[in-house]
């Protein structure tokens, strides 16, 4: 059985901004963010893990380099940050780094959550829901084929991580899209044996947060 910790990276200086994320945009963590990815890792800190995989994402990279500083069970085995491509955030194109408020008014963009099925972000360059589940599909695939038996962090970003584990639990887009994406610094655990079938141990844990 392999075990997967997924965390979402810390506040962002969009984030805080209210300002659209995604591939082409990479502002640091805030000190809230910072503060965050921390207390993931004192939460985590008695979890040895064999690999650690992130986003190309500087976002993602900074947040598991902050994780494994409190991790007390890697300190005398320091794991390298293994760069999955797969695993960078939802491309919204032209939209990236706009006020979110802004962005809403697009129609196509509308669609994202109330129309799910209808999505087409062909006119501001976006990255398809299609896209992004081949790309979660393969990532869990290979990752539960290539490491069987092994305890994975994977660091990554709020759309992409939340479209990804939630396809992998049996809910459509629909569904995953009238409910709320995973939260900055959460920590989601799922396990599986084949890499198409997955058991949820722990979903959007912020506790350690408060």
């Amino acid at each position: 059985m392999t075990e997967l910790y997924f965390i979402r990276h810390g506040e962002t200086v969009i984030n805080q901004e209210k300002k659209v994320n995604g591939a082409h945009v990479d502002t640091p963590l805030t000190a809230a963010g910072v503060a965050g990815a921390k207390a993931a890792g004192r939460e985590l800190q008695a979890t040895k893990f064999d690999q650690v995989l992130v986003s190309p994402q500087k976002r993602a990279q900074t947040t598991a380099k902050l994780v494994l500083q409190e991790n007390l069970a890697q300190q005398h085995n320091p794991l390298p940050l293994q760069v999955v491509p797969n695993l960078h955030e939802m491309s919204f194109g032209d939209w990236e780094g706009q006020p979110v408020t802004a962005c809403f008014q697009d129609p196509a963009i509308q669609k994202l959550r109330a129309a799910p099925l209808t999505y087409d972000p062909s006119s501001f360059h976006g990255e398809t829901f299609a896209s992004v589940l081949k790309r979660g599909r393969n990532f869990l695939q290979q990752t539960v084929t290539a490491y069987p038996q092994q305890r994975l962090l994977v660091v990554g970003h709020g759309m992409m991580l939340t479209l990804m584990l939630k396809t992998a639990q049996g809910f459509s887009v629909p569904e995953i899209m009238q409910r709320p994406y995973l939260d900055n610094a959460s920590i989601s655990v799922l396990t599986s044996t084949d890499g198409q079938h997955f058991k949820t141990e722990r979903w959007n844990d912020v506790h350690f947060l408060a």
